[in-house]
């Protein structure tokens, strides 16, 4: 226990300088009140009062935080950890994954679906997206947005880029990657044609 000060300022009526701020100790009929910043306790002996002046710690400058508010966000730490891993991954992505679920975004596989090549292997679709992003990246000089989703057949939680459904480097990577080359063609048809509705 840290040292704190007790000046006596009358009869009954004392001052406790402690390491947390100035209290000031007063009898009041029988009991003695212990009053100062954030405190105002009553106690049957003078001994009571000092005994908890003495455990009062200093608090940040903005006042600290109420004992209730620390076990509020403890039993919101507590919460979230219980929650299921699907929510838990939406509230990282956030409007990212709404804008995702209303088509305002589509990922690359998203893409390869709509033109018939959904049935392509992982690693082949991997590498249609390293390209899609590379042309990205070359064109605005930054990586593409990222957002956690449920791989389609593994069903672990991974970040995937996406992209606005017109953006030319998805039809750059379609044209570049030799394995879906035959399908950029109708691609570009088909977003101008969308565009242009």
């Amino acid at each position: 226990m840290k040292a704190i000060q007790i000046t006596k300022r009358a009869a009954g009526h004392y001052t406790a300088a402690t390491p947390a701020g100035v209290y000031a100790i007063d009898r009041i009929g029988r009991t003695w009140h212990l009053t100062g910043p954030r405190v105002a306790r009553t106690f049957r002996t003078m001994r009571a009062a000092v005994a908890t002046a003495h455990t009062l710690r200093p608090t940040s400058p903005a006042g600290g935080m109420s004992v209730r508010l620390i076990k509020l966000i403890a039993r919101t730490h507590a919460a979230a950890q219980r929650v299921t891993k699907a929510l838990a991954y939406r509230v990282r992505s956030g409007q990212i994954a709404a804008d995702l679920e209303n088509g305002r975004l589509v990922r690359t596989g998203d893409i390869l679906e709509r033109l018939g090549a959904g049935d392509l292997k992982d690693g082949y679709q991997s590498w249609y997206g390293k390209h899609v992003k590379k042309a990205f990246v070359a064109a605005l000089g930054a990586d593409p947005v990222r957002c956690w989703v449920q791989h389609r057949t593994t069903g672990k939680w991974i970040r995937v880029h996406v992209y606005n459904p017109f953006d030319m480097a998805l039809y750059i990577g379609l044209a570049t990657y030799k394995r879906t080359a035959h399908l950029a063609r109708p691609a570009l048809f088909q977003a101008a044609y969308t565009e242009a509705a």
